[in-house]
């Protein structure tokens, strides 16, 4: 566990750092005279590089007495930036480059095609945003995904029969940790459904899911004190009893 937060923090350091220093040399470079398209995409990639696989800048978490409800937030996602601002402008620095002589005239192509899909990336971030939730309270979790088809989800502890982690590929980062939530209904069915959980909420992977575990095996705790401890789950500031 150690060695893996010792490379992980190495990496981080390795990253910012040369994300930085490239975005420094972008800067001196277009002042003496680099072509702005250049620069743009150039500063795009050096950006990319620093925000890293879906940097999540805070949790998407809010807390009343009784219950925790977990948002996707679009403006709290690095992916959102990436896909709705930084795409764009590459699309335009494309078209602008495909403009000048010497340059291939499939750059042109490439930044259309990221303008024509700038308006999909935005409709789905916005779609997120105003769907998908998680509401945990000390019992009972509820959960809306963000299909047009898919509605309020009660799940009671008494139902869940694991929660555990899954990798599933990504298109934008490969592949990505999401939290496989298996029940059964309450019509007491045979048949266990799984729900999965991870990208429609802005919260770290690995968070959600130790908060949930958490949550799971919180039975006999204080309500209050569960859903305080599962907050701070939540947020990144505590893994005790997990």
């Amino acid at each position: 566990m150690a060695n893996g937060e010792t490379s992980a923090r190495w990496g981080r350091i390795l990253r910012y750092t040369f994300g930085g220093t490239l975005c420094l040399l972008t800067v001196v470079a277009a002042r003496a005279g680099l072509q702005w398209y250049l620069s743009v995409v150039v500063l795009c990639g050096a950006i990319l590089i620093v925000l890293g696989r879906r940097r999540i800048f805070r949790a998407g978490v809010t807390r009343t007495y009784d219950e925790i409800m977990c948002h996707y937030v679009p403006w709290y996602e690095g992916n959102a930036y990436f896909l709705n601002v930084l795409l764009p402008l590459m699309g335009v620095a494309m078209i602008a480059a495909s403009n000048d002589s010497g340059n291939p005239a499939w750059l042109r192509f490439g930044g259309i095609i990221l303008l024509v899909l700038t308006p999909l990336f935005v409709f789905s971030a916005v779609r997120m945003w105003r769907r998908c939730l998680l509401r945990i309270s000390p019992s009972v979790l509820t959960v809306r995904l963000a299909g047009p088809k898919d509605e309020l989800t009660e799940i009671q502890r008494e139902c869940v029969v694991s929660i555990e982690p899954k990798i599933v590929p990504n298109g934008v980062s490969g592949q990505s940790l999401q939290v496989a939530i298996t029940y059964r209904a309450t019509d007491l069915s045979s048949d266990a459904k799984t729900l999965l959980l991870g990208l429609q909420l802005s919260v770290q992977p690995i968070n959600l899911l130790n908060a949930l575990v958490a949550w799971k095996d919180g039975a006999h705790e204080n309500p209050s004190e569960l859903l305080n401890r599962v907050e701070a789950i939540l947020r990144g500031h505590s893994t005790v009893g997990v």
